[in-house]
Order: structure tokens, then C-alpha cells, then sequence
């Protein structure tokens, strides 16, 4: 009964989201919606893996500015994260690993993550090619540490938000702007997935 209950409510605020999406976006766009009441209605965009995440991150920073935007961008989707972890560990374990079936997860992934949970997190989240979704279900159900993954989740998250919110700040300014923070945030990208491809070295070693 109570698990019937959570699936509802939860299938409920999707759908609510969903089929209001593009008026919510339009009244954030506004700029007069109450804050505490603007990281709730993230927490449901980010729970919602078909509306694109950079878009809602990108209208954050261009009504609230590149900081704040980006700031309530990594409270919603934290948030989000943290009750996604909490739903498919609690209370939707088999339904989670059923998901995972859909992504390729490697016996080396795998073995990584058993070995270096705060890293693995860590690494996932900065890399944007890692489905969100199956981030948040794998730690849940391979049972990774709560502050490992909430802290790791965190600190990942952080340089996209600033990178969208900045982006979405800028939009409508000079492109060359916007052309050097996009090098820069490929740049950064290279550097972990090298800084990924040497521990992996090191620990196959």
C-alpha cells in the first residue's frame, strides 16, 4: 500500500510537470516566482529525464544571472539526485536494476565503483556523455555510501551548472563569449577524462 502510494505520487508530479512544462518554464522566465518555490519546481524538471536539463539550467542563469542560476540549478538537481537515490534503494531496488539493463555498464566500471564509490561518483557527474539517470539508479542500488554519493554528486555537478548558467546569461550577448567558455568547458573535459584514463592506468596496474 504504501509503496502504491509513493509510485503515485511520484508518477503524479511527473506528470503535472510534464504537461505544464512550457508554461512553467515561461512563468520562471518572468522572474516574479518566490526562490524556495523556483528549487522545487527544478527538483520536478530534473526528475523528468525527457525535458533537457541544459535548457532549464540555461533559463536559470538568464533571468537569475550566471551565479544564482547556476546556484538553484545544483539545489534542484541535487535534490533530485538525492530523492532518486532514496526511491530506487528504499523502496524500487528491482525496478532499478531492471533500468540498468537499458545502459552498458562495464565489469570494469563495476569494479571501480566497489573499489573507489566517492571517485566513481565523482567522475560520472563531471562527464556529461554519463546518463544522469543511470547514475543515480546504480549508486542507489549497488548501495554506495549516502554522504559518498551525495557529497561526490555535489562537487560534479557544480561545473556545468556554472558553464550553462553562464551560457544562458550571455545568449543574447557577443558570441565570441559564449564560444570561449564553451573551449574552456572542453578543455576541462579533456583534463578529467585524462586525469580518468591515468588512475585507470594506475589501478589496472
Amino acid at each position: 500500500m504504501k509503496r502504491g502510494l509513493i509510485i503515485f505520487c511520484y508518477a503524479l508530479v511527473i506528470a503535472i510537470v510534464w504537461l505544464n512544462r512550457t508554461g512553467l518554464l515561461q512563468w520562471v522566465k518572468t522572474g516574479e516566482a518566490p526562490l524556495p518555490l523556483i528549487v522545487l519546481l527544478v527538483v520536478g524538471l530534473a526528475c523528468v529525464p525527457i525535458i533537457p536539463f541544459s535548457a532549464v539550467i540555461g533559463t536559470m542563469g538568464y533571468v537569475y544571472g550566471p551565479l544564482l542560476g547556476a546556484l538553484l540549478s545544483l539545489l534542484g538537481a541535487w535534490l533530485a539526485g538525492m530523492i532518486m537515490y532514496g526511491l530506487f534503494r528504499y523502496g524500487f531496488r528491482e525496478r532499478g536494476r531492471a533500468l540498468l539493463r537499458c545502459y552498458k555498464l562495464t565489469e570494469r566500471w563495476t569494479a571501480m565503483v566497489e573499489r573507489h564509490p566517492f571517485q566513481s561518483v565523482l567522475l560520472a557527474r563531471l562527464m556529461p556523455i554519463v546518463p544522469q539517470t543511470a547514475v543515480n539508479v546504480y549508486a542507489a542500488v549497488a548501495a554506495i555510501p549516502f554522504l559518498h554519493y551525495a557529497s561526490a554528486s555535489f562537487l560534479g555537478k557544480v561545473p556545468a551548472m556554472l558553464i550553462f548558467a553562464f551560457i544562458g546569461d550571455r545568449i543574447s550577448a557577443d558570441w565570441q563569449s559564449l564560444l570561449l567558455v564553451a573551449g574552456v568547458y572542453v578543455l576541462f573535459l579533456l583534463l578529467v577524462y585524462g586525469s580518468y584514463r591515468i588512475w585507470q592506468a594506475k589501478a589496472a596496474s
